[in-house]
């Protein structure tokens, strides 16, 4: 058995793998993440298990891709009916306590903890039905507060900035009254930023002034919506117009400046657990649910599994891992559940359907290198999507649509589509083979739409789903929400 210790996962929302300062981005500061990068491990080909909250967060934590555990999307939700990790660490001892963002169906479910404190979880147990309409032939309506979030960037505070305060605060509190704990503990701090609207404290805000930003390279290409699937999610979201260059960059800035925001906020914690003598004992882990587009494509937001919305940041430090490396294995937030058993020395009473692969061996150099895999099948999407990438070659495989390939050594921010270039290229053939070997993807579309279906009958039948509106931004514990109608 290895010594008692702790660890703090920290957890944020809609934070793209690039925009770290120790990946290398421009213009984005993220000292203390850099910091935890330096003392620890970061994984540069992280990827989501799927890209939007509810279904990429219930992998995080069950450890199973959406399709194994029927999380599909906002609408059906982590509902404490699969075992997690933090259930099998509480079975051992090892107390998970959680602070934050969850968004899970709600905390009177068995999610796991031994206590929640100050969470947020998806509206009245129910979350967002109309994500559900992905299954019908009309699909999901058209989203005019979807834009109208990113329009809202800029100097200031939302209910978001507020609660990650509240997050904050409160994790320094426990960490406090913990500090003399003799037994192992495990504490997430999961904060709902850098998700829109984008606003900051003035100081930062004015660090990242709009017209030095550096917007992607594809977002005003002429040839941006030249694929189905995207032309379908940017229409979803009003926009199939464009988008305007000074909006683009006001957006892109605040997008920055919260991630900055959101750092410090981080560093808080760390810089606690310093205080109160816990980080020689403290192993400490961060990640994103999923990425952000910021404009890239044409697109805001995530909802489909270009690098810029599938990649996620994840960095590990503390006892036992390796300092000051970088690893360019393919990992995964499924990878998340071994880990964290690996940690504790926990041994999983079932481990034949869950694919991932504990963090510490990966940065050890002794796990075996795997394809990279994310998958989709919620709102804005017509039929369901695959990401299968081996080394620089990626595929992202459409159900019903043309398939696109990318080499990401020579084309990282995905602007060339090789199979709309040329028509034809070897390697689609070799990858499709390999993931078909892994997942059969026409079926896993019907059955995610019948899951989702068979959802919309439970909440009573098509009208009641259409007629519930949309949800822009989950609101904080404590507010109540804002429906668009649509």
């Amino acid at each position: 058995m290895r010594a008692p210790r702790n660890l703090i996962l920290f957890v944020t929302d809609n934070h793209a793998r690039d925009f770290l300062g120790a990946a290398g981005h421009a213009v984005v500061k993220t000292p203390n993440l850099d910091r935890l990068a330096e003392r620890g491990t970061r994984f540069e080909n992280a990827y989501a298990a799927t890209t939007l909250c509810c279904p990429a967060r219930a992998a995080m934590a069950t450890g199973k891709y959406p399709h194994q555990t029927g999380y599909w999307d906002n609408a059906t939700m982590y509902d404490g009916a699969v075992k997690t990790w933090h259930h099998l660490l509480r079975d051992a001892g090892v107390p998970v306590t959680a602070i934050g963002k969850l968004h899970y169906r709600s905390a009177d479910d068995d999610n796991g903890f031994a206590e929640e404190i100050h969470t947020m979880h998806v509206v009245d147990g129910v979350g967002s039905p109309l994500t559900l309409l992905r299954a019908t032939k009309e699909g999901v309506p058209t989203r005019a507060g979807h834009k109208a979030i990113y329009g809202n960037s800029g100097e200031g505070e939302t209910d978001y900035q507020i609660y990650d305060r509240q997050i904050t605060e409160r994790a320094v509190a426990w960490l406090k009254d913990n500090a003399d704990n003799p037994k192992p503990w495990v504490l997430i701090v999961s904060y709902p930023s850098p998700h829109p609207p984008f606003r900051a404290d003035a100081p930062i805000w004015e660090a990242y002034p709009p017209s030095e930003m550096p917007l992607p390279k594809t977002w005003n290409a002429e040839d941006r919506y030249d694929h189905p699937a995207m032309a379908y999610l940017a229409r979803m979201n009003q926009l199939d117009d464009g988008i305007d260059e000074t909006f683009m960059r006001n957006a892109y800035a605040g997008y920055c400046a919260l991630i900055t925001q959101t750092d410090a906020e981080i560093g808080k914690v760390i810089d606690a657990a310093d205080a109160f003598g816990l980080t020689e004992a403290t192993g400490m882990v961060y990640t994103s649910d999923h990425g952000e587009a910021i404009g890239a494509h044409g697109i805001l937001g995530k909802a489909n599994l270009y690098e810029h919305s599938a990649g996620v940041p994840l960095i590990m430090a503390g006892p036992g891992v390796p300092k000051g490396i970088v690893v360019s294995d393919n990992v995964s937030h499924v990878d998340l559940f071994p880990t964290m058993l690996d940690y504790f020395d926990v041994k999983a009473h079932d481990t034949t359907d869950r694919l991932g692969q504990s963090l510490l061996s990966v940065a050890a150099g002794i796990a075996e290198q795997r394809a990279a895999f994310s998958e989709y099948h919620a709102m804005g999407s017509v039929n369901s999507s695959f990401l299968f990438r081996q080394g620089k070659w990626k595929l992202i495989y459409h159900v019903g649509m043309p398939n696109q390939l990318f080499d990401l050594d020579a084309d990282p921010q995905e602007g060339k589509d090789l199979l709309a270039q040329d028509g034809a290229h070897p390697m689609e053939e070799v990858l499709v083979d390999q993931l078909r070997e892994f997942i059969d993807p026409e079926t896993l579309d019907a059955r995610s739409k019948a899951d989702q279906l068979a959802r919309i009958e439970e909440l009573g039948g098509l009208e009641v789903v259409r007629n519930f509106g949309s949800i822009a931004a989950s609101p904080i514990p404590g507010k109540k929400v804002s429906l668009e109608k649509v």
